[in-house]
């Protein structure tokens, strides 16, 4: 007996799907002889992962949590009907992608993903039960953590042996929340009572915190190529516009709705002082992603004959 197994999915919009969007798609498959089948289902599930190791000395001990983010499942053959199948069948199917979930991920650490799983279960035979899985990129909603315009500050002191001269920074940042690929503009006023011009540098830092099942954590943070801006050299007083560069980037994205990874975003701002001074820096959150406000705008462009195996080998597939 040979099983032969598609997972059609709809073509989607700018590619991917979003939360609150529906999946829809058509299960396709063909039995080439009669078979009994206990009982055949399509399901939609979400699932996130995290393991990293660490050494401490001559130890080396490793660190890992789950979550689920969504399982829904459709019948196609209730259990128990006993039905005997041969010859070409086709289902289709519909999933709501919850609301509350966090976007596609893969890295070193992390793995959150989506997928459609069609299963298949006989009612004897050695291998009783088949899966076929088609995954699919999705991007969860995120929320603003802090309000528009945003005004913050920093000072400095630069010491002496006779006087203490003082820098004060004051900015506004006109967004803190944005999509991939729209920039963020920063208003820089610069008080400076000292006789050494400062500069005024912008970057937008990524903070990953990924969190194991005994509650330890692990920080990535690193600095996102191509964000930086600087100011002319500012004395007295000066006003600069510095414009933060946001890419876009598939993995340019907040993540929130997790238990297990929490992904932020910040504008660093610092005042590059003249050496033997050291600099001053402030970090503001900023929200990287879409609000529900474009929930169901977009979807994915599938490649139905990538995604679906035409010949299933005996080994099931997870």
């Amino acid at each position: 007996m040979t099983l032969l197994c598609q997972i059609l999915l709809e073509k989607a919009k700018e590619g991917v799907f979003r939360s609150g969007d529906y999946v829809r798609g058509t299960l396709k498959y063909s039995v080439d002889k009669p078979t009994r089948y206990e009982t055949i289902y399509i399901r939609f599930v979400g699932h996130g992962s995290v393991s990293w190791s660490e050494s401490d000395g001559d130890d080396r001990k490793t660190y890992s949590n789950q979550e689920e983010y969504a399982d829904l499942t459709q019948y196609i053959l209730k259990p128990n009907e006993d039905n005997v199948l041969n010859g070409c069948y086709d289902h289709p199917f519909e999933f709501l992608i919850p609301d509350d979930i966090p976007i596609s991920k893969k890295d070193d650490v992390c793995n959150i993903y989506y997928k459609v799983v069609a299963i298949f279960v006989k009612t004897e035979g050695f291998i009783k039960t088949k899966k076929f899985d088609a995954e699919i990129p999705v991007y969860g909603y995120v929320n603003r953590c802090s309000p528009e315009p945003l005004v913050f500050g920093l000072q400095k002191e630069l010491f002496s042996l006779t006087t203490t001269n003082k820098i004060n920074v004051k900015a506004e940042i006109d967004k803190t929340f944005v999509t991939p690929g729209e920039n963020i503009t920063l208003k820089v006023t610069v008080n400076n009572n000292t006789d050494f011009p400062i500069t005024v540098r912008t970057e937008l830092v990524k903070r990953f915190t990924y969190r194991s099942s005994d509650d330890y954590t692990r920080v990535d943070t690193i600095t996102v190529i191509g964000t930086a801006a600087s100011s002319p050299p500012m004395k007295v007083r000066s006003v600069s516009n510095l414009t933060c560069i946001v890419p876009t980037l598939a993995n340019l994205y907040s993540i929130q709705y997790s238990k297990i990874v929490e992904g932020i975003y910040k504008v660093k701002v610092t005042a590059i002082v003249p050496f033997p001074h050291i600099n001053e820096s402030v970090e503001i959150p900023v929200v990287i992603g879409e609000g529900k406000e474009h929930l169901g705008a977009t979807a994915k462009h599938v490649d139905d004959a990538a995604l679906c195996p035409q010949t299933p080998d005996e080994s099931d597939k997870h």
